[in-house]
């Protein structure tokens, strides 16, 4: 038998059980490995199926729920009710889903409507809207609130409000159309327009100032130190304080150390400063402000009930207590002087807290408000005397800084305020002319101050501090770096009055030159 023939009969032979195992397994990887594309290509097409569902699936409108129209079952137990809903500004009655129970439905919550307009779901209320204040509740439940403007109206209230007692003066969140109030919010806060603090400065950080300290203290410290006496003597405290005078020269300051003094342990720390942003309470809106002056007030009473002392401190008083009709500004003081008026000494009384003011025009402040018994006390806090201003340098120019030498900070701060207030050429700033053509010399000791004097030295220490970089060694303070100072500080003053506004200028910082009709900067020609 030759090759070919033994070959075809191995062929003809079945497989051995080995092979034929083989052959399955192979198969069976094949048929699984089948099976799992078939399972990710059906996974696949659900997905693809879901998509397309959300992608044609109608859109839901959101609306906000306001009562149950009707509800009745059929025959069959089936509910057919309808439902009075706002959407935006629209008011509808639509069908609700047989599926969802209409006795569920609350006044105020926000409902999903479908593309047919059935009422399918609800959801929790909607968490924002317009602020409205409550001005009267109505004995069916009812509210009449107020927008910013005042504007008066008819409101609901939401059932999640229901069971909430509303007084004149909450404030509510109502739903756009301003048909249904929603939730009440809570009582506006105030730290943006008061700041409660017990302020670090102390009446010996304050220097040149003794007269002026001396006669804060007795208004403000006295009345709350010996009570008894003043009740003895029949004697009500000032119920306001004014300190005025020329910018810069430590208004604020003692208002601070007063806050000081009676957060002391002689007052048990109890006493309480609120500084008011008084240019912050002015707002466009009719009656806003008045609302900010009394809340303001109402917090002072507050801690004020329990004996405790409270200063309410308004800077720049003249930026909301201008004088009535003066046409200076929008004429918002209308009504913004009347309501301090009464805030201060009205029917209700304002035990145990005291108005000090600060300004620096209190030619604009109206005369109703300066008038006794409202700001009893008057102080003006002028600019510093040659000894006064010594005083001030002292207190910036101390001993345990880095000086010359031979030299001494008393001796330094002396050279300094001789060098400011020396009337010559060399330190004349302007020259004012009045009404009768007469000129006058300004020179710098006529417009320095005590934030100036500040400066002035922060300057030298500044030179000291670069000068010290650039040598790679200690640089003191010496006559030279306090000449500098001055010499620059003097430069920037006479440049400033190139473009000031005569009048206006001579009033904010206190001049005893009267009828200022123009000003030169020193050394010009005279035209």
């Amino acid at each position: 038998m030759d090759q070919d023939a033994q070959d075809r009969d191995a062929q003809a032979l079945p497989p051995s059980p080995k092979v034929q195992a083989e052959q399955l397994d192979k198969l069976m990887s094949r048929n699984h490995a089948l099976a799992q594309a078939l399972n990710r290509a059906g996974e696949e097409l659900s997905k693809a199926k879901a998509q397309l569902a959300q992608l044609v699936q109608p859109p839901l409108t959101l609306a906000t729920m306001l009562r149950v129209d009707k509800v009745r079952h059929d025959e069959h137990g089936i509910q057919q009710a309808s439902a009075e809903v706002l959407a935006g500004a629209r008011r509808m009655i639509v069908p609700v889903a047989a599926n969802l129970n209409a006795a569920r439905l609350v006044c105020g919550r926000s409902v999903l409507l479908n593309a047919d307009m059935v009422l399918v779901e609800q959801r929790e209320t909607d968490t924002v809207g317009q602020l409205r204040q409550v001005k009267q509740v109505l004995e069916d439940g009812r509210i009449i609130a107020v927008d910013a403007s005042g504007n008066p109206a008819v409101v609901r209230v939401a059932g999640a409000l229901a069971t909430t007692s509303l007084n004149p003066g909450d404030r509510v969140s109502v739903e756009p159309s301003g048909r249904v109030a929603l939730e009440l919010i809570g009582a506006e806060d105030d730290a943006d327009l008061v700041l409660e603090e017990t302020p670090d400065v102390s009446f010996e950080d304050i220097g040149g100032l003794d007269a002026q300290i001396e006669r804060i203290r007795d208004a403000v410290q006295l009345p709350f130190n010996h009570r008894d006496l003043f009740a003895r003597f029949d004697l009500q405290p000032p119920k306001g304080v004014l300190l005025y005078g020329p910018p810069g020269n430590g208004k604020t300051l003692i208002a601070k150390a007063i806050a000081h003094a009676l957060a002391s342990p002689s007052h048990g720390g109890a006493g309480v400063f609120l500084s008011v942003k008084g240019p912050e309470l002015l707002n466009k809106f009719v009656g806003e402000s008045e609302r900010l002056i009394r809340l303001i007030f109402r917090k002072a009473r507050e801690r004020a009930a329990s004996g405790r002392p409270v200063i309410v401190f308004i800077d720049e008083m003249d930026s909301l207590l201008r004088t009535r009709g003066s046409g200076v500004s929008s004429d918002v003081e209308t009504t913004i002087v009347p309501q301090f008026l009464t805030e201060l000494d009205g029917v209700e009384r304002l035990d145990n807290v005291m108005v000090i003011g600060a300004s620096n025009r209190v030619d604009m402040i109206d005369p109703a408000v300066l008038r006794p018994g409202r700001l009893d006390v008057k102080i003006r806090v002028d600019r510093p005397q040659k000894e006064q201003a010594l005083s001030i340098i002292r207190h910036y120019l101390t001993d345990d800084l880095p000086i010359e030498a031979g030299s001494d900070a008393q001796g330094l701060s002396r050279i300094m305020a001789e060098d400011i207030y020396a009337h010559g050429s060399n330190r004349k700033v302007a020259e004012a002319c009045d009404e009768r053509g007469v000129w006058n010399p300004l020179y710098l000791d006529n417009v320095v101050s005590g934030a100036m004097l500040k400066n002035i030295v922060d300057r030298a220490k500044t030179k000291a501090v670069k000068a010290s970089i650039l040598n790679g060694s200690d640089v003191a303070l010496d006559t030279a770096l306090i000449a500098q100072a001055v010499e620059e500080e003097y430069v920037e003053t006479k440049a400033a009055m190139l473009d000031v506004d005569p009048a206006q200028w001579a009033r904010i910082n206190g001049l005893e030159l009267e009828g200022i009709v123009r000003i030169r900067p020193a050394g010009r020609e005279r035209a």
